[in-house]
């Protein structure tokens, strides 16, 4: 069977369902590394790391959605 081609239109709602989807992701990301900063201030010292932990798994996280948005975002111009 034959994919049936995608209209420009189409292509352009994809993108933009994409970037709309990206851009909620960021936001709950930088929500969640605000609220575990919040905590890291009242967090004992011995427990710290655990929250540093995932303050760098959810910086990581946003430099990927970043990479992300900017491939998506070339591709687009690309095309």
């Amino acid at each position: 069977m034959s994919q049936p081609t995608a209209t420009p239109a189409d292509v352009d709602a994809s993108a933009a369902k994409d970037r709309h989807t990206l851009s909620e992701t960021a936001c709950d990301l930088i929500v969640i590394e605000h609220r575990l900063r919040d905590v890291r201030r009242w967090t004992p010292e011995a427990a710290r790391a655990h929250l540093d932990a995932a303050l760098s798994s959810v910086a990581t996280a946003l430099d990927a959605l970043h990479a992300e948005h900017t491939h998506r975002t070339t591709e687009q111009e690309q095309l």
